[in-house]
């Protein structure tokens, strides 16, 4: 075991734009074991599978918690510029919350407890288990999100119905 006090970051001008950078774990000052992290910010292209990366990195990096969402301006109009959301950070490494449905989202074994996957499947979600985690998405594509927003956000509440109470920050 070795500390990395160096943080890895990276940006492309160069199609695709992306910036992102990787945390690495680390212990706090209580000798907690603070997670570490993958961040990945990029321009939406139709040539990039997305969703194929989001999973090929949930595999690598199995994470507590993940998301994938393009944000559309309407969305991001509501949003404040650091929002916990909108920034991907889930307020929190050591407890993080859940703020609101991204397009895909993985819960990592800390909360699929909560999950129950078999209503999640009937009510027509699209739901895979992976590792110890659960991959969700809210509809099958993820243009599904800047091609129809209004079909994305009802089925959005409707996913966020079939979740316990409590379970995201965002309360409406």
């Amino acid at each position: 075991m070795f500390e990395v006090a160096e943080e890895f970051a990276w940006r492309r001008r160069k199609a695709i734009k992306s910036t992102g950078y990787v945390s690495h774990t680390k212990r706090n000052i209580r000798g907690q074991i603070v997670p570490g992290g993958v961040s990945f910010t990029s321009a939406y292209s139709q040539n990039v599978d997305f969703y194929m990366l989001f999973k090929q990195w949930c595999h690598i990096f199995p994470p507590q918690i993940a998301m994938l969402h393009p944000f559309v301006p309407l969305e991001l109009a509501s949003l404040g510029l650091y929002d916990s959301f909108r920034l991907g950070s889930f307020n929190a490494s050591l407890r993080p919350d859940i703020p609101e449905v991204a397009w895909a989202m993985f819960y990592g074994p800390d909360f699929c407890p909560r999950i129950d996957v078999e209503r999640l499947l009937a009510a027509g979600f699209f739901v895979e288990q992976m590792g110890e985690g659960i991959l969700v998405r809210v509809t099958e594509s993820i243009e599904d999100v800047e091609n129809d927003f209004p079909m994305f956000l009802r089925r959005r509440a409707e996913l966020k119905c079939l979740f316990p109470v409590g379970f995201f920050l965002n309360k409406e």
